[in-house]
């Protein structure tokens, strides 16, 4: 019989039953999955995904709700294009959850994502949502039908602001034109995930105007064993799977962050 919850270091591959399928958007989709248990996992980290026939892949967890794992997939390769195909009833193979999370207190927080990266934010925001101190919800996206998560947001307490590049919703242009425009003295913690240059816009602007804020920043990267072994996604030292994906701005100082990423051989690209 297995145990009500499974904790971090689970390293037990699990199928999973698609309940259900949200399309957010013409490239995104939710995909609801039951695992039967109840899986020990925190805003900011990630469960390892594998339809056979494809590779395993990373995917942030977007909501987690007792058996139930929200996983909010963009279609950008082969097999995240095989997974799309899923319907209701088919089943997902996944093991974790991997990752240091983000450290999540109550107070004043903003909660910054760019394109499908809002998808482990709006997991945050649920766990803060109870907690005392304002919530301020940032996106951005390409065209209005692209913005994710703006109405769950809005239920779950936050104020919203949105960009988006043909001005279709909120200010036109991208995320980082409206910097100025945030009170970043109202706040005490800012968690950021995105585009890895927009990140690091956002970086390099606490940075140069001496913000005294606990910024967060998840990265994303090339993983392929989750485990800290293979090296795949080493950033300077740092494994992104393990030592990560949530770093510190204090962390990233120093590092290659926002220059370049390494693709599925080892190989140096620029961001």
């Amino acid at each position: 019989m297995l145990p009500e919850k499974r904790s971090l270091h689970n390293y037990f591959r699990y199928p999973a039953k698609i309940v259900n399928i949200v399309c957010e958007s013409q490239r995104v989709k939710s995909f609801y999955l039951d695992l039967g248990f109840e899986l020990d996992v925190k805003p900011g980290q990630y469960v390892m995904v594998w339809l056979p026939g494809y590779e395993e892949i990373p995917i942030s967890v977007s909501l987690q709700e007792e058996n139930i794992i929200r996983l909010t997939i963009a279609c950008v390769g082969d097999t995240t294009k095989a997974i799309h195909n899923l319907t209701i009833g088919d089943r997902l193979i996944i093991r974790g959850p991997y990752g240091r999370p983000f450290k999540l207190t109550s107070g004043n927080i903003i909660l910054l994502g760019g394109g499908y990266g809002v998808a482990p934010l709006i997991f945050a925001l649920h766990k803060v949502s109870n907690l005392k101190g304002k919530k301020l919800f940032i996106t951005g996206a390409r065209t209005k039908g692209e913005l994710l998560f703006i109405d769950e947001a809005k239920k779950l307490g936050a104020q919203i602001m949105v960009t988006t590049e043909d001005g279709s919703a909120g200010h036109k242009g991208v995320i980082t034109d409206i910097l100025n425009s945030i009170p970043f003295d109202e706040y005490e913690c800012i968690l950021v995930c995105g585009p890895e240059a927009m990140m690091k816009k956002v970086y390099d602007y606490i940075l140069e105007n001496k913000i005294d804020i606990n910024a967060q920043f998840s990265l994303e990267r090339y993983i392929k064993c989750g485990l800290g072994i293979c090296g795949s996604c080493i950033l300077d030292g740092l494994r992104v799977c393990r030592d990560g994906p949530v770093f510190t701005l204090d962390e990233l100082k120093g590092t290659s962050f926002g220059l370049y990423k390494r693709d599925s051989s080892g190989r140096k690209v620029s961001i």
